[in-house]
């Protein structure tokens, strides 16, 4: 029995074209802001794929047509509100400033069963993120923030 929420085993090997995705996170909101195909290898995930509800972070997935994920990109803090900071007693804990703009490239393989890339997350808002960071409720609770379609074009 094949898992419909894993991609076919022809989706494995590394894409010889990538897809740069620049996105801006703002205002409690993401746009995606330009799409640039490359002629490169594409760097492969890192794990295996978080699950919505079950994980917590962030993390893009590219959905065919379907919806089913072909490919995932974990992401380091999108919305450019916190950091980490490591005490020299091994503790680490996220640190909040003011929500500022930010942007943030995604690479992902040029796929062409691909539709659409969905951001997942827990929040797009700053002071609900820090709220769950100050409860240490971050046990997971992540959805579909955002979706976007691909641009389209010669594959």
């Amino acid at each position: 029995m094949q898992n419909e929420d894993r991609p076919p085993a022809s989706h494995s090997k590394p894409s010889r074209r990538t897809i740069r995705l620049t996105f801006r996170a703002a205002d409690g909101k993401v746009q995606l802001v330009s799409a640039e195909r490359l002629e490169m290898i594409c760097p492969p995930s890192v794990g295996e794929r978080p699950e919505a509800g079950r994980h917590s972070g962030f993390w893009m997935e590219l959905r065919d047509a379907n919806d089913r994920t072909l490919f995932h990109r974990l992401l380091h803090s999108p919305l450019g509100d916190s950091v980490e900071v490591h005490s020299p007693d091994g503790q680490i804990r996220r640190e909040f400033g003011a929500p500022r703009e930010n942007v943030f490239q995604v690479l992902v393989p040029d796929d062409g069963a691909a539709q659409s890339i969905a951001l997942m997350g827990e929040s797009l808002d700053p002071a609900e993120l820090q709220e769950k960071s100050r409860a240490d409720k971050a046990e997971g609770g992540s959805r579909e923030l955002a979706r976007f379609d691909l641009p389209g074009g010669v594959r």
